[in-house]
């Protein structure tokens, strides 16, 4: 694999925050930044990647390495797009907080008075779920609904048009789980309300003023730009991967991360106007303070143990507390393609790093630990291990638990709680009897040889008749079925 290196922008000042020999151990921390980030790359078997850090007003170092494609064997340069996935869901959430500075949007008027057509199979929730609701993932609607729903700009419509029978997981409000199709509701409300396109929208409200000139959210734009592919793993060669022969999830996922691609210092200038209390670089509103402020604000806490170390979910944001250090920000993954977005707006910093492949996963962990160390003496939270001493009685836990994407067998096996997962794709990533342990009373990780595998946790909840009623997986509910 061939690598091409960006030299990094360097900052002059530090604003006098730092000593001396502290900005010198930036620098050459920064210096050697391309070439840890080539490092990395290949040791993750990581196709392509690229990389942007933003001090302040200024991206002070990018780095790229690796290839767009696998096929084609094109470098990845700073200039290289890549698919930012639900890093979306912040975009759309702008979108819409501009309609509520303009009094045009409430957060807390149900649906159906923007969306009079808008139904889903719980006529309650029909009737009472808000824009607020769906912009900290409330609603319990079941929301990964993928079918193809055709292409052009009625492609969401038809998209919620055929969703009028999906299901609740939980009653409205009462717990988080993640809903891709509540974004794509928001951004048919923005639709309505502007009169126009979603790509229209995000176009002339967010990337024209922001001067995001590397972003695009048409497929057929990408043919004025260099773009990676994403690659998906090969299900005959164990740790080899190739370029996905289909580029785009469902086009009526638009508004929730189906195809929005730009670069990694374009979407730091989207971070850069969050973290400038609602401006752009040349002193312009875009989004009012009072917006920015309250999509930061918590709408639901997580519980102990979240994915990703959540601490909650603001309007859009993923939060995150890093030793006492408040972050927010948000992950991207479409086919074969993730992104990564952290910003630390104490620390006047924020981080975009965009993938095509590979164990994307270790590669942020890794590199986002080192950047934040150095850069500004924040750790990210380890991840949680084992109590072995904890010996919960398994039968609460023992069941199935579905959602739309599939279905968690839990059963006792050897004296230990074990995992059979049935895809609704038809494959699966999780052996067969994978056992977990407990990091909690109503908590448990994988226990396999599987690294990859083990980060992932498992969170019960809603006990009733001596059973578990729920499973959250990564960031979604599984409800009991059996």
């Amino acid at each position: 694999m061939t690598d091409t290196i960006a030299a990094p922008m360097m900052v002059l000042s530090f604003n006098g925050r730092l000593s001396e020999s502290k900005q010198g151990d930036v620098m050459t921390f920064l210096e050697n930044l391309p070439r840890l980030f080539g490092n990395r790359v290949r040791q993750f078997k990581v196709p392509g990647a690229s990389l942007a850090i933003l001090r302040g007003s200024r991206v002070i170092a990018t780095a790229a390495s690796g290839v767009t494609s696998l096929d084609t064997k094109i470098r990845v340069t700073e200039d290289t797009l890549f698919q930012i996935g639900s890093i979306t869901k912040p975009h759309t959430t702008t979108l819409a907080m501009q309609l509520v500075d303009e009094g045009k949007l409430d957060l807390d008027k149900p649906i159906w008075h923007y969306l009079p057509e808008f139904r889903v199979a719980d006529a309650k929730v029909s009737r009472t779920v808000t824009t607020r609701h769906l912009l900290s993932h409330q609603s319990g609607i079941d929301g990964d609904f993928f079918v193809d729903s055709g292409r052009g700009d009625d492609a969401a419509q038809r998209l919620i048009d055929m969703a009028s029978m999906m299901p609740n997981q939980f009653p409205l409000g009462e717990q988080l789980s993640y809903c891709n199709l509540g974004f794509v509701i928001v951004g048919r409300i923005t639709e309505k309300l502007r009169d126009k396109p979603w790509d229209d929208v995000l176009r002339e409200h967010l990337f024209h003023p922001l001067g995001m000139d590397q972003a695009f959210s048409r497929p057929e734009d990408g043919i004025r730009f260099s773009c990676a592919i994403g690659h998906v793993p090969s299900r005959r060669r164990k740790g080899k991967w190739y370029a996905s022969r289909v580029p785009y999830l469902s086009q009526g996922q638009r508004a929730a991360g189906a195809t929005p691609t730009m670069t990694a210092s374009n979407l730091l200038k989207f971070a850069r106007m969050h973290m400038n209390g609602g401006k752009n670089d040349k002193g312009e509103t875009v989004l009012s303070a009072k917006s920015v402020n309250a999509m930061q604000r918590q709408q639901i806490r997580a519980p102990k143990f979240f994915s990703r170390s959540l601490t909650g979910w603001g309007l859009g944001w993923m939060l995150m507390n890093y030793g006492g250090e408040k972050v927010y920000g948000h992950d991207g993954g479409t086919i074969g393609q993730f992104a990564f977005l952290r910003v630390l707006p104490k620390k006047n910093l924020a981080v975009a790093m965009l993938t095509n492949g590979g164990d994307a996963s270790d590669l942020y962990e890794t590199m986002y630990r080192d950047i934040f160390k150095s850069l500004a003496k924040v750790d990210l939270p380890p991840p949680p291990v084992p109590d072995r001493s904890m010996t919960p009685k398994l039968g609460k836990f023992e069941g199935s638990y579905r959602n739309l994407s599939g279905t968690f067998h839990l059963k006792e096996h050897a004296g230990r709680l074990t995992v059979v997962w049935g895809s609704n794709e038809g494959q699966s990533a999780i052996p067969d009897h994978s056992p977990l342990a407990f990091i909690g009373k109503d908590a448990a990780m994988f226990d396999t040889d599987d690294e990859a595998l083990n980060r992932n946790t498992l969170l019960f909840s809603g006990l009733e008749n001596g059973r578990m009623q729920y499973l959250c997986f990564g960031t979604r509910i599984y409800r009991r079925v059996g």
